[in-house]
C-alpha cells in the first residue's frame, strides 16, 4: 500500500493490475462520497448502514452524474470495526468491477402486497410489511475467494426492505442491465489482482468447544437429511444431554454449533446450528437437528460447540484494536441490537485502508456460513 496516496498497489512484474484505495467512516454527521486524492477511480462500492443511507444514495447520485464512474451501494447491519451500527465503509477501484448477475426487487413475491392498516390502538409506521427477505450480495474477491452478504432491512429510511443497487461506468454504456434499478441480489466479479490469489485469512468466534478435541472422534453413524441420529452407533442427542459443560450453564439462551467436516472434503469445516424442535435433542428424539442447510452423510465428522449467552450478547471482549484492520477487509456476524443509539454518540472517525461489514443474518465464505455472534473474517490484502 502507498502510504502517502492511500492506495494499495498490485503488479505482476512491471505491469499493474489493479489499485484499491478503503476507507471506513464512524458516525458520519454530514456524509460525503470524496473521490481519493491522486487516484483515478474507475468504481466504488459503498457499504452503509441504514441510517447513512439517504445520504449515500444522494452522493452516489451526484457522483455518477459527474464522473461516470460505477458506484454500487449496499445497506448493511455494521461496518467494521466491532459492529458498528453507523458508518460507511467505501471500495475504491481503479477498474470497474464485472456485473455478473442481479434480482430486481420487486420480482420476489408478496413484496408489495398491501401493508396492513391500524386497527386504531396500534400504530402503522412502515409503508411496506416489515418482514426480513432473502438478499445477497455477492463479492467474488478473486478466483479463490468469495464472500456473500445478507443485506440489512433498510424499510425504514429508505422505504425499501432492502437496499442495494448499482449505477455502471459511462464506459461500460453496453452494459446496463438493471443498472440504477432496485435489486435485492447482485453478483461482483472484482478487477484480477486487487486481491491475492491466496489471501492470508484470520477466522474469529466466541465458541466454546464442549468436548475436549484429544478425545475420540465423533463421527456420524446414522442420520437422515439435516438430522443426525447417530455418532460413534450411540444415540446423537446423548452427546448435548451428558455434557456438563453445556448443561452446567442451563440457560436457554446459550446457543449450540457443530463444525462438520465431510468424508470427501476433510479439510473443510462447515458451520451450522443446532436448532431446537420437536422434542430438541431430548431423550424422546434422540436426533440432533441441524440447520436446514446442511447435508449429512455416514461418516461425516462433528465437532460440538456452544456460544454462551454472555459471549453471544457482549462484545467488549472480543473487540480488534483498529489498527490491527489496516490492509484488510473484514467481514462479521453482527451482534443482536440490544439498545438503539448506541452508536450514536461520539465523534466522527474516518478510518483509512480499512473496508467491511456485518450482518445479523449471515455471511459466507466460499460457501461456509458465518452467523453466530461476533465471528470474523479478517482477510489480509497486502500480504
Amino acid at each position: 500500500m502507498i502510504r502517502s496516496l492511500g492506495i494499495r498497489t498490485f503488479s505482476s512484474s512491471s505491469k499493474c493490475l489493479a489499485e484499491l484505495y478503503t476507507r471506513t467512516t464512524l458516525r458520519p454527521v454530514t456524509y460525503k462520497l470524496e473521490v481519493p486524492e491522486k487516484f483515478q477511480p474507475q468504481s466504488v462500492l459503498v457499504l452503509a448502514t441504514p441510517s447513512n443511507l439517504p445520504s449515500v444514495i444522494d452522493e452516489a447520485i451526484s457522483i455518477h452524474q459527474q464522473r461516470g464512474l460505477q458506484v454500487i451501494v449496499a445497506g448493511v447491519d455494521s461496518v467494521v470495526p466491532n459492529s458498528c451500527r453507523n458508518g460507511v465503509s467505501e471500495m475504491w477501484l481503479s477498474e470497474p468491477a464485472a456485473i455478473k448477475s442481479s434480482v430486481l426487487l420487486d420480482s420476489r413475491d408478496d413484496l408489495n402486497d398491501k401493508p396492513r392498516e391500524s386497527d386504531g390502538i396500534r400504530i402503522v409506521v412502515a409503508r411496506k410489511n416489515w418482514k426480513n427477505m432473502n438478499s445477497n450480495l455477492s463479492l467474488q474477491l478473486s478466483t479463490k475467494a468469495k464472500v456473500d452478504l445478507k443485506l440489512a432491512n433498510s424499510v425504514f429510511t429508505t422505504d425499501n426492505l432492502v437496499t442495494l443497487f448499482y449505477f455502471q461506468s459511462s464506459s461500460l454504456a453496453e452494459q446496463l442491465e438493471n443498472s440504477g434499478q432496485t435489486l435485492c441480489e447482485l453478483s461482483l466479479e472484482l478487477p484480477k489482482g486487487t486481491v491475492p490469489e491466496n489471501p492470508l485469512l484470520k477466522y474469529e468466534d466466541k465458541w466454546t468447544a464442549l468436548y475436549d478435541s484429544q478425545e475420540e472422534p465423533f463421527v456420524i453413524t446414522n442420520c437422515v437429511g439435516n438430522l443426525v441420529k447417530q455418532i460413534n452407533k450411540q444415540p446423537a442427542s446423548s452427546y448435548l444431554e451428558n455434557n456438563k459443560r453445556l448443561m452446567g450453564l442451563g440457560s436457554k439462551d446459550t446457543e449450540v454449533y457443530v463444525k462438520l467436516y465431510k468424508k470427501n472434503d476433510p479439510q473443510t469445516a462447515f458451520r451450522y446450528k443446532v436448532v431446537a424442535g420437536g422434542g430438541g435433542w431430548g431423550a424422546k428424539a434422540s436426533i440432533i437437528a441441524l440447520s436446514t442447510d446442511a447435508k449429512l452423510e455416514k461418516g461425516d465428522r462433528i465437532e460440538f460447540f456452544m456460544l454462551t449467552p454472555t459471549d453471544r450478547f457482549t462484545m467488549s471482549d472480543s473487540e480488534v484494536p483498529k489498527e490491527e484492520l489496516v490492509g484488510k477487509l473484514v467481514f462479521e456476524s453482527t451482534y443482536e441490537e440490544q439498545s438503539y443509539g448506541s452508536d450514536s454518540a461520539g465523534e466522527t472517525e474516518t478510518l483509512e485502508y480499512v473496508f467491511g461489514s456485518g450482518s445479523e443474518g449471515e455471511f459466507k465464505f466460499n460457501d461456509v456460513k458465518h452467523n453466530s455472534a461476533g465471528e470474523r473474517l479478517i482477510i489480509d490484502i497486502e500480504k
